[in-house]
């Protein structure tokens, strides 16, 4: 039921990605596979190798020089096939390993601005490995609907630009992109995530979901594509 009332709200409050990424110049917006048994990453599934992680991605946006590189909403992946992300119930063993939002890879201190009006609820460093990193998360209401849009991988200082408790306005200057030292130690990119409840969350909020609970994450979390007027 909440995700058909998302799905009716956003209707009216649609953005461009353009609006999200103001200093990128691209014209289409294409995704690299990175699903589980793609060769995207090679011999380093895992996304353990930043380097060579890096320098692949460098070469996909050569091969699309006027692309936009976001992919990964429900994409079951490799990266999350750790002890960290793993349990065993009744004998079954199942990684969290399901992408519940969508990863625009730019570059390091890419700005990013505020697609519509909000309030920042969450401002908080996740400082683990393969964590958020710096994270914001902007709550929204439109047409009597309550949401909320995830930003990860951010800069340290984002914290200070958007603090808890932020009125931000659409256009405004929201955070920019981390680098590896600071993002949770991935490649540059903004996770980016729709909520439709933060169940009582106030620091964090899961990005990848057990295959088993996948249902009731694509409900909670609706696909970020429904809020861009762009098709990816």
């Amino acid at each position: 039921m909440k995700n058909k009332l998302f799905q009716e709200a956003v209707t009216t409050c649609k953005a461009s990605l353009h609006s999200l990424f103001p200093t990128l110049h691209f014209t289409k917006v294409t995704a690299p596979d990175m699903s589980i048994g793609s060769d995207f990453f090679g011999e380093d599934p895992q996304h353990e190798n930043l380097e060579l992680a890096s320098k692949r991605l460098e070469q996909f946006q050569q091969e699309n020089p006027n692309s936009l590189l976001a992919n990964g909403y429900l994409e079951e992946r490799s990266f999350y096939n750790t002890s960290r992300f793993e349990r065993t119930i009744n004998d079954t063993t199942e990684y969290r390993n399901i992408h519940l939002g969508t990863d625009f890879w730019v570059p390091a201190q890419t700005p990013v601005n505020a697609i519509l009006d909000g309030e920042v609820v969450i401002s908080h460093h996740n400082n683990f490995h393969k964590d958020y990193g710096p994270l914001v998360v902007v709550k929204h209401s439109n047409n009597g609907t309550i949401f909320y849009t995830l930003y990860g991988h951010l800069t340290l200082d984002s914290l200070k630009i958007s603090p808890k408790g932020r009125n931000i306005k659409k256009g405004e200057l929201l955070a920019k992109i981390g680098s590896e030292k600071e993002n949770g130690h991935w490649v540059p990119h903004l996770h980016f995530q729709i909520i439709t409840d933060l169940l009582g969350e106030t620091e964090n909020y899961n990005g990848v979901a057990f295959p088993s609970e996948v249902e009731k994450w694509k409900t909670l979390c609706p696909d970020p594509a429904l809020l861009f007027e762009e098709k990816f």
